[in-house]
């Protein structure tokens, strides 16, 4: 980051005048005339465009070899504020060799320097600068300082260039912190500065970056659109002067709104740019690493100039009280000197071996990062594409059992369904386990949704669909909730559902002739916050001490066992969900007793007026009459669909495509559409887009097999009301209708 640190540093360069000696660059005859020289102040302010020259070169090795020089004259001279200004040139060359340590002692000690003489922009300068040590390292402290440094700036003359920086800084600060409302506060100041000043000619460049903010402002606010306007007027009003960072972000942050908006093509020409300009800055970081490690050895330098200077400060202090001890001194001087050039030349030695093994180790990073990249789309792709294949079929499977179960004349074989219905759950719940692990892995799956849930509710929903296998194994399913524990909580509700799914389902599974029993305890109270501990018992077969470590571990199983049942899968599940919710699961069990699995979390006080209320299909007899369109290019899928409808009277058409869809609403009038996603010919997204042309009323909900990381807002962008993913149960999918219909 530190992108406007140059300007910084050339904006106060440039309010000094300048007086040229028609040096092109420093050289080694000019570095010690700058040792021996006693400088006037005209002098030393007519270097100040040459390092700046210096540092636009990235020639910061030269700066550290020169500028103390300087920095000594303008002291000589009691030029504080001059001083100051020197200071912030050679600290941020520091900061480019990554010393942010000696750029902090440097910025410190400039501005205890300028508020003890009362420099108004020495001080400004300071905080700024100190803002832009720690710009990357240390978000919140660059923003105490970039606060910091707009109080004393109200007191300067012209302060519309500070005060552009220093919102600026922060408005990008705020936005790698995730917080939009923030930055958009600091950007806005920003804006209103913008036609002000002309910048010493750099308001091209500033306006390019505000709009690079304001892009990244409306990716956090989820507005894909907006943001692609603000990056394009960025990339356009930039041209070929922006700085290679602003372009590559650019570049990144376009993608991320194309995707959201579904331009997959835009893509795909955005990222050849935006492969370019990485590969540009890959080959610019290897020069600048080589200046770096020239840039450091010139660093060791300086700070050993400045010991060998206070060194001789104190003998000039002994030597006018003991004249007689100036030989002894000498030599021992004499003595240090030759141990720090040789010590010089073994770490001259040293860093060239250091720059050849970091070029090798580039290369491989590379390579790796290349491959890295490469296997993570291959299997986030595979993982997409076997959930929907895996998830059709069972959705034939799950389907028809349940009619069939409601089927009188079957009666017969009820149990043999129930049996054909539980084996595809079990493989459904494989699926999602596979799923859970990638995607608790990702960004995505690390974000909180909070919402209001009864938790009673919630254990009685967990323990009815665990009540095939305890009727199975013969097993007894108890809950105990404390009455201290509100009705209503408020937190994660998926993801502590899932956790205790996954513990209550182990313990069916192995356990036989037993007693399953989940309980909450109130630990502590603190305001609204609750800290309640789950336990989940079983009087099952039990672990082994020696097994239990190895149980968390993804796909491990207990040897030795009567029953191996399950895929290793659950516990590494729950770990995973624990950690994003700040907890951590616990375990007590001894062989042929039983087992303990324990986890604390707090929750939230919750409010009963935005509980979820349950599916209910009281009331279904208003869906008797109703026509719906179902499109599905499955014929098995067709015919489950079809069969649940008619189960409540409800009249249907099928369409095998999103064409043949949309021709069937143009002539045809439905209560609602049931829209499949992946489909040959037109899919169900290019499909709702089209009858919402013509036809703005009718929902249209997608069933669909394919699981969307946020399916409301990202299908809602297309003109679909809502979705349910497949297989789902009879009484979500009425439910949902008889919302709808209201």
């Amino acid at each position: 980051m530190l992108r406007l640190t140059i300007l910084l540093f050339a904006f106060f360069i440039f309010l000094q005048p300048s007086i040229s000696f028609g040096q092109d660059i420093f050289s080694q005859e000019d570095i010690l005339m700058l040792q021996e020289k006693e400088l006037t102040k005209e002098e030393i302010n007519s270097y100040l465009p040459l390092v700046l020259e210096l540092f636009n070169e990235s020639s910061y090795e030269k700066i550290i070899e020169t500028v103390p020089y300087l920095i000594k004259n303008a002291q000589r001279l009691e030029e504080n504020a001059l001083a100051a200004r020197l200071r912030s040139a050679l600290g941020n060359a520091f900061i480019q060799v990554d010393n942010t340590h000696g750029a902090e002692e440097l910025f410190t000690k400039s501005l205890e320097e300028s508020k003890r003489t009362n420099d108004t922009y020495g001080i400004v300068t300071a905080y700024l600068n100190l803002g832009n040590t720690f710009f990357d390292q240390d978000p919140k402290k660059a923003i105490g300082y970039f606060e910091k440094s707009l109080e004393p700036s109200n007191d300067i003359k012209d302060k519309t260039m500070v005060h552009f920086i220093a919102n600026n800084n922060l408005a990008e600060l705020y936005v790698t912190m995730d917080d939009p409302e923030n930055a958009q506060v600091y950007l806005d100041k920003a804006k209103a500065l913008i036609e002000l000043h002309n910048f010493n000619g750099r308001r091209q460049n500033f306006e390019s970056t505000i709009y690079y903010v304001q892009g990244g402002i409306y990716l956090l606010k989820d507005k894909p659109l907006e943001a692609v306007k603000s990056i394009t007027k960025s990339i356009e009003i930039g041209g070929d002067k922006q700085d290679d960072n602003y372009k590559i972000d650019n570049y990144k942050n376009l993608m991320q709104a194309y995707e959201s908006l579904g331009r997959y093509k835009e893509i795909n020409e955005v990222r050849k740019v935006y492969d370019a300009l990485v590969e540009k800055r890959y080959e610019a970081n290897k020069i600048k690493q080589e200046k770096n490690a020239t840039s450091r050895f010139n660093l060791n330098k300086y700070k050993q100039e400045l010991r060998a200077s206070e060194l001789e400060n104190d003998l000039a202090t002994q030597m006018a009280q003991k004249n007689n001890l100036l030989l002894n001194t000498a030599l021992a001087i004499g003595v240090i000197l030759l141990i720090l050039i040789g010590s010089l030349l073994y770490g001259r030695t040293k860093r060239n071996k250091l720059l050849r093994n970091l070029r090798a180790k580039n290369r491989q990073y590379l390579k790796a990062k290349k491959k890295s990249q490469k296997l993570a789309s291959s299997n986030t792709k595979f993982l997409s594409t076997i959930s929907h294949e895996l998830r059709t079929p069972l959705y034939g499977i799950i389907g028809l059992s349940s009619v069939f179960l409601e089927d009188p004349a079957l009666k017969s074989h009820k149990d043999d369904l129930k049996s054909l219905k539980f084996s595809a759950d079990y493989l459904l719940a494989l699926v999602n386990d596979i799923l859970s692990l990638n995607k608790y892995d990702s960004k995505e799956g690390e974000r909180i949704q909070m919402s209001n849930f009864s938790l009673d509710r919630l254990i009685h929903h967990i323990g009815q669909n665990l009540e095939f296998i305890n009727k199975k194994n013969n097993n007894s399913f108890h809950s105990i909730i404390a009455p201290e524990i509100p009705n209503t909580l408020y937190g994660d509700k998926t993801k502590i559902s899932q956790v205790l799914m996954n513990l209550m389902s182990n313990a069916s599974k192995f356990t036989e002739d037993g007693n399953i029993t989940i309980k909450a305890t109130l630990i502590k109270q603190v305001g609204k916050v609750h800290s309640i501990l789950f336990e989940v018992k079983d009087t099952g077969q039990g672990i082994p001490e020696e097994e239990q470590a190895n149980i968390f571990n993804e796909f491990a199983q207990v040897e030795n066992l009567p029953t191996q049942e399950g895929t290793g899968l659950g516990l590494p599940i729950v770990n995973k969900i624990l950690k994003i919710l700040g907890s951590k699961l616990s375990l007590e069990s001894s062989p042929n007793k039983g087992s303990n699995f324990y986890f604390e979390i707090d929750l939230e006080t919750g409010s009963e007026e935005h509980v979820e209320a349950p599916f209910e299909i009281s009331g279904y007899d208003k869906l008797k009459g109703k026509k719906i369109l179902i499109v599905d290019d499955n014929k098995i899928n067709q015919v489950v669909t079809k069969k649940v409808l008619e189960q409540y009277s409800i009249e249907n058409n099928t369409a095998s495509n999103g064409l043949e869809a949309v021709s069937m609403v143009q002539e045809n009038t439905y209560d609602f559409i049931l829209m499949d996603i992946n489909m040959p010919v037109m899919n169900g997204i290019d499909a709702s887009v089209a009858i919402r042309e013509f036809n703005t009323t009718t929902p249209i909900i997608a069933l669909t097999a394919t699981n969307y990381n946020n399916g409301c807002n990202e299908l809602g962008k297309h003109g679909i009301n809502d979705s349910i993913l497949k297989p789902y149960k009879t009484e979500k999918l009425l439910a949902l209708l008889l919302h709808h219909l209201s």
